[in-house]
Parts: structure tokens; C-alpha cells; sequence
């Protein structure tokens, strides 16, 4: 049986732990997730946990109620209540997460937006409900998409990138799906199903290519190939020696064996 564990100082979101898997939900409904200084120092403090648990290797990433996220929580920033050191608190959770061998998997079942676009971004994978709209409005508040304007081009190419983030205007899921922002799309009434058949596929995987796979794609665009097929060759290696590799030939071997 798995042990449940709650991380319980936590005021805007929610982490459960429970094996290999965690699950992470941003939890201010009222505000449609909106992100505020207290939602940036739990961001941080929710995903150094996770980096400290080596049996957690898949993070499901939702929010709670009608949302994702719509971003930074603009009556809060307007008050004065938010700031840079907390614009970085949020982005240094992001690029851990990025970082991170484990699997992050962003169940957009709402309107994504801004900060909650840009933490979908840092996932691996992102399953949309179609009724979901997702946007970087950042230009309009005069700010900017943080670290967006990096990770948006690598991923969908510069003209689409440059189009979200000059206009600032939010697209359908299934737009964003045509553009290469979300994986996959499905209808709001088959999310929830959607969403934990995902999870499954992803925690069925091996762990150590899972890992290895991850850490070498998301370095493709910043390592020279040189430098990076050592780096491939030594996650190989760890692949090649792995227990899980040596169970995943033997079941290969009882299924076809050889004839004599």
C-alpha cells in the first residue's frame, strides 16, 4: 500500500505524495490561481520537496476549480504586494522544475495565462481542456513573459512565439495545440479520464531513460553535438546497466524466444 503524504504548510497549492507519484494543485480558486508573493515562495518551497525525493518520478500539475492558472494575481501586483523578488522566487521554481529528472505533466483544465502559461511551459507534457484559453497578456501590463521569451521560440519557432508574446493575446486550446504549445487537446467533459490515462503512460515508463531522455532533451538546444553525444553516451551506459533494462530485455526474451 502507498503511503499518502500532504505537505502541509502550504497555503496556495497543494502537494501530495504518494510513491512515484506527486500531485501539485494550485489552490486559489477565487482568484482563478492567480499567483501572489505567498503563491511564489510555495511554488519554490513545493518544488525543492520534490527535488528531494528520489521516489517521485512523475508530478501531475493541475489547478483547482475553473482554472490552471491565470498568472500573477494583477489586484495584488497593482497594490504593491508583489515584486521582482518574487517574479524570480517564481521563475527559479520554474527553471528547477525544467531542470529536474523527473516528469512534469500540466493538466491545463482552464484558462491558462501569463505565469500559469509560462509554468505549463516548463512541463513535459501539457494536456488542454478545449475550453481552455492560453496567452502571455504580459506586453499589455507592461512586463514581460519572463523566461518565455526564451523557452517559447525553442519550442514552436519564432514567428508563432513572437505573435503570442507581441500581442499578448490569448489563444484556444485548440489553437494552441495547431501551434505546438499543448501536446493534446480533449473535450472538457473527457479531461479528467484524459488526464490520469496520461499520468499512467508516463509512470509505466522506465525510470532510468525516462530520466536520461528528459535531462537530454531539454539540453539539445544549448550543447554542441560533440558535447552532447558524450553526455548521451554516458546516460547510455547507465541505461544499459540499469536493473530496469535487464527486466525490459527479459520479457523481450520470454516473448520471442530464440528458435532452435
Amino acid at each position: 500500500m502507498v503511503n499518502h503524504w500532504p505537505m502541509t504548510s502550504l497555503a496556495t497549492m497543494r502537494l501530495e505524495l504518494a510513491g512515484p507519484l506527486a500531485r501539485l494543485t494550485l489552490e486559489r480558486a477565487e482568484v482563478l490561481n492567480a499567483g501572489d508573493a505567498r503563491f511564489a515562495r510555495d511554488l519554490k518551497a513545493a518544488v525543492a520537496t520534490l527535488g528531494a525525493r528520489p521516489e517521485v518520478r512523475v508530478i501531475a500539475l493541475t489547478g483547482a476549480g475553473r482554472a490552471f492558472s491565470t498568472g500573477v494575481d494583477l489586484t495584488a501586483l497593482a497594490h504593491g504586494e508583489v515584486g521582482l523578488a518574487d517574479f524570480i522566487a517564481w521563475e527559479d521554481a520554474m527553471t528547477a522544475m525544467e531542470r529536474m529528472d523527473k516528469l512534469f505533466i500540466a493538466g491545463i483544465n482552464g484558462h491558462c495565462l501569463g505565469g500559469g502559461l509560462q509554468l505549463a511551459l516548463v512541463c513535459d507534457y501539457r494536456l488542454a481542456s478545449d475550453e481552455a484559453l492560453l496567452g502571455l497578456p504580459a506586453v499589455k501590463e507592461c512586463l514581460i513573459p519572463s523566461m518565455s521569451l526564451w523557452r517559447l521560440p525553442r519550442l514552436i519557432g519564432l514567428a508563432r512565439a513572437k505573435e503570442l508574446i507581441l500581442l499578448g493575446e490569448s489563444v484556444s486550446a485548440r489553437t494552441a495545440e495547431r501551434y505546438g504549445v499543448v501536446n493534446r487537446v480533449v473535450a472538457a467533459g473527457d479531461f479528467a479520464p484524459a488526464f490520469e490515462a496520461t499520468i499512467e503512460r508516463f509512470l509505466a515508463l522506465p525510470p532510468a531513460s525516462a530520466r536520461a531522455s528528459k535531462v537530454l532533451a531539454t539540453r539539445a538546444f544549448d550543447v554542441d553535438f560533440e558535447a552532447f553525444r558524450k553526455e548521451m553516451e554516458t546516460l547510455l551506459a547507465d541505461c544499459l546497466e540499469s536493473a530496469e533494462h535487464r527486466r525490459a530485455m527479459a520479457e523481450i526474451r520470454a516473448r520471442k524466444p530464440r528458435a532452435r
